[in-house]
C-alpha cells in the first residue's frame, strides 16, 4: 500500500506534458541555398531587397531566417499575403517548398 501510495504521488507532483522544452528546429541553410533562396530571388527580391525597418529583408540567409522568426514569413507565404497584389502569386509546390524548408521536413 505504501509502495502504491509512492507511485501515486510520484505521478502526480512529476513533470507534466506542458512543462516540457519546446523543441526549435533551425531550417538547413543548405536547403535554403538549393531550394529556397532560388524562389526567394525570383520572387521576393524585388521588394525586400535592402533593410529595411517595416518589411523583412530576404537578400541572405540570415535576413530570412529572421523574417521566419520575426515576421512571420510563414504565415505571410500560406496566407498568399506575398507575394503583395499585382504581383504574380507563387505555386503551390513553391509554398510547399518554403513551408517544408521553415517547418524542418
Amino acid at each position: 500500500m505504501i509502495r502504491f501510495l509512492f507511485l501515486f504521488s510520484l505521478f502526480f507532483t512529476s513533470c507534466t506534458w506542458n512543462e516540457l522544452p519546446e523543441v526549435v528546429c533551425v531550417p538547413d541553410e543548405q536547403v535554403y541555398l538549393e531550394l529556397v533562396q532560388p524562389i526567394i530571388e525570383s520572387n521576393c527580391i524585388s521588394c525586400h531587397s535592402t533593410p529595411n525597418i517595416n518589411s523583412a529583408f530576404l537578400k541572405t540567409y540570415d535576413g530570412v531566417i529572421e523574417a521566419v522568426n520575426i515576421y512571420s514569413l510563414r504565415y505571410e507565404v500560406l496566407s498568399l499575403n506575398m507575394p503583395d497584389e499585382g504581383l504574380p502569386p507563387l505555386s503551390e509546390s513553391e509554398i510547399s517548398v518554403i513551408k517544408n524548408w521553415i517547418d524542418c521536413e
